[in-house]
């Protein structure tokens, strides 16, 4: 039996494997492929090859997220694998735009099972499952097989994404496992009650590397560019754990001011790790201080602290 309470990035399990039924997979194709999303994403597409994929975030014309995902080359284009109500943001968008560009837009998720597999024999279980070695982890690679495409997402556990189009693979755990390791990545998913709410620097995908800021245009690009150098970055995701109920994406976070509790930020992920014990990543301002008690509203017995992330925050 596989436990929530202890970190996966602390303590690799075994073998973790989740059914991604929250997520799913856009697949843009045609010979305007590259050059229609080059104008719409905030990463560079001219930087993705066959090994390897890129993460990113898709913006509607305020520069506000309308998700935040995988992309990586998949025939004569490409699949871009989200959270399914950011896929239903995108695809709107993508369509919109689409109808003057040689693209085809489609709704690929019911081509795929979609998994999510971590722990210490992941590599080794997965490699004989699709009967083919995969890549190293430690990068943004991609392992292909005749049934399958392997994004390598992560070491310490290696942690993998599998579109598999083969045999259906086992699973042995639920969502919650999957969302517990991406929230200690601080890696943000977004589902309803916060697309089309933050700048992609709010949700920190600039330190994930999702964001160039020399490709030039892309539809939200003034206002990424704009909080990038004018230094208008006011509020960032952080890591909070700690006591509370189980809370739902789009919950307000408070934070202690003297006697009294103010609003904070805004839950984008949480996970129950255990009994009243609750993970989280919030949008807070950036300058919160480290020590800050926070507290999830109307949860006054709710007690959360900022956990470090995996990466740093020095650059908008």
């Amino acid at each position: 039996m596989i436990v929530l309470t202890t970190e996966f990035t602390k303590a690799p399990p075994e073998y973790v494997t989740v059914s991604l039924d929250d997520h799913g997979i856009l697949q843009v194709s045609g010979p305007d492929t590259e050059r229609f999303l080059q104008g719409q994403f905030t990463c560079d597409l001219a930087q993705l090859s066959e090994q390897d994929w890129l993460y990113g975030a898709h913006c509607d014309n305020k520069g506000k997220t309308l998700s935040v995902f995988w992309i990586l080359r998949y025939g004569d284009g490409v699949l871009i694998v989200t959270s399914q109500p950011g896929l239903e943001a995108t695809l709107n968008q993508l369509q919109k735009y689409g109808v003057f560009n040689k693209v085809e837009i489609r709704d690929a998720t019911a081509d795929f099972q979609l998994l999510g597999v971590f722990g210490t024999a992941a590599p080794a279980r997965l490699a004989e499952s699709l009967g083919t070695p995969l890549n190293e982890a430690d990068s943004n690679s991609v392992s292909r097989s005749d049934q399958a495409v392997v994004l390598s997402l992560g070491t310490q556990p290696d942690q993998y994404l599998c579109l598999n189009q083969g045999e259906p693979l086992p699973t042995n755990s639920d969502l919650r496992y999957w969302h517990a390791l991406e929230i200690e990545r601080g890696r943000p998913t977004l589902f309803s009650g916060t697309i089309q709410e933050f700048v992609p620097q709010m949700l920190n995908v600039q330190a994930l590397n999702g964001i160039s800021f020399s490709k030039g245009c892309y539809i939200g690009q003034e206002t990424v560019a704009r909080m990038k150098y004018l230094g208008k970055q006011k509020r960032a995701l952080f890591r909070l754990s700690g006591h509370g109920k189980p809370v739902t994406t789009g919950a307000i976070v408070e934070q202690q001011l003297g006697e009294n509790w103010r609003r904070a930020g805004t839950v984008i992920n949480a996970v129950s790790r255990a009994d009243q014990h609750l993970d989280v990543l919030a949008v807070l301002p950036s300058d919160i201080e480290s020590t800050t008690p926070l507290r999830i509203k109307d949860d006054d017995a709710s007690l959360l602290e900022i956990y470090p992330l995996p990466y740093k925050l020095d650059e908008s």
